[in-house]
């Protein structure tokens, strides 16, 4: 058994060979049984870095782009990486078995709830996922996709959203791919799209990278828009708040269409920053900020003054863990904090 942990240490660290992972590979099959192999392929499985399975990068601008093929003397070794994430994935789901990874989707049109996979994403990392039909999807912090194997190999591509994701998707023009939010629907013939939709978010976005993608709002009025690169679909999120007041009536909120805006400071745009795991934020109001330190750093964070919840930010996070991103926020406004385990109470 410990030859199993030793073997499972050099791979994530990525200091494994191929004999040596043949022999893991051998080993964990033999042991699909035993219960602290499954819990350690769980935590492996969770801790995976998006960067080691996907060929795609952020550019300067926030584009998503691929890079050319890498060097010969590097090729053997990117192959065998990418190889050993994808055989080592599999073997998750045979030895820790689907329950880990299928729910019955909320509202899914799988045929076969055996078949429906659940991908999720825990606090301050991020994940990555190549869906059958060889879309590729980077999932944000406290994220979940669910789809149906299913439906894809029977040419139905659709998944459902709940958190921040970014899309490429693989072209295919006989069969549309479709994403389920809470407030929209998004379809795309192939292309490349971030979608934030977390419950607890004021709004919910769409932002285009590249390509085309028809956005269907949901409820009563609803609405098609088609996007082109470089603009954002905002929506008020049903779950904070679908209606405005119009004197004795109600009136809905309309969706809008915004620029994405390239931060002059970082050169990146906001609804990709994320990917290379930095945080900026524009005129932002500080609840609504703190929604998204909560998901980055892993806290939680309680408001015990009213007047703090409304402070407007404009900045980044890079680097910075939550002490110190809270220090630079108080160089800003006059505000005072104190942290009990993960708890940050602002006062």
């Amino acid at each position: 058994m410990s030859r199993i942990y030793e073997l499972l240490e050099k791979w994530s660290s990525g200091n494994c060979s191929e004999d040596e992972f043949e022999e893991l590979m051998q080993l964990l099959k033999a042991n699909a049984n035993e219960e602290s192999i499954r819990n350690e392929l769980r935590n492996l499985y969770n801790s995976l870095d998006p960067e080691i399975v996907s060929d795609f990068h952020i550019d300067g601008q926030g584009g998503l782009y691929q890079t050319g093929q890498p060097a010969p003397e590097q090729r053997p070794r990117r192959v065998f990486v990418k190889r050993a994430v994808l055989a080592l994935c599999a073997l998750v789901a045979i030895v820790v078995g689907w329950n880990f990874f299928s729910v019955k989707p909320h509202n899914s049109k799988a045929d076969d709830p055996k078949t429906a996979s659940r991908i999720y994403t825990p606090a301050g990392s991020r994940t990555s996922v190549v869906l059958p039909d060889g879309t590729e999807v980077w999932l944000n912090s406290l994220s979940t996709l669910t789809y149906s194997t299913a439906a894809f190999n029977s040419g139905r591509r659709e998944v459902e959203l709940v958190g921040e994701a970014m899309f490429s998707v693989k072209h295919d023009s006989l069969h549309r791919f479709l994403v389920h939010t809470k407030n929209f629907d998004v379809t795309d013939l192939g292309t490349v799209f971030n979608i934030s939709a977390y419950p607890e978010d004021k709004h919910a976005q769409a932002s285009l990278i590249s390509g085309s993608i028809e956005v269907i709002t949901k409820g009563r009025n609803s609405r098609k828009i088609t996007l082109v690169p470089n603009q954002r679909f905002v929506v008020e999120n049903e779950s904070r708040s679908v209606v405005v007041k119009a004197g004795p009536v109600k009136a809905v909120v309309e969706p809008t269409i915004r620029p994405i805006i390239i931060n002059p400071q970082m050169q990146m745009a906001p609804d990709t920053a994320w990917m290379v795991n930095k945080l900026i934020f524009t005129d932002e109001n500080f609840y609504d900020l703190a929604l998204q330190m909560q998901r980055r750093y892993s806290v939680e964070v309680v408001f015990q003054s009213e007047k703090a919840r409304t402070y407007k930010f404009t900045g980044r996070f890079e680097e910075e863990d939550v002490e110190d991103a809270l220090k630079e926020l108080q160089a800003i406004a006059a505000f005072s904090y104190r942290r009990v385990a993960n708890v940050i109470y602002i006062e």
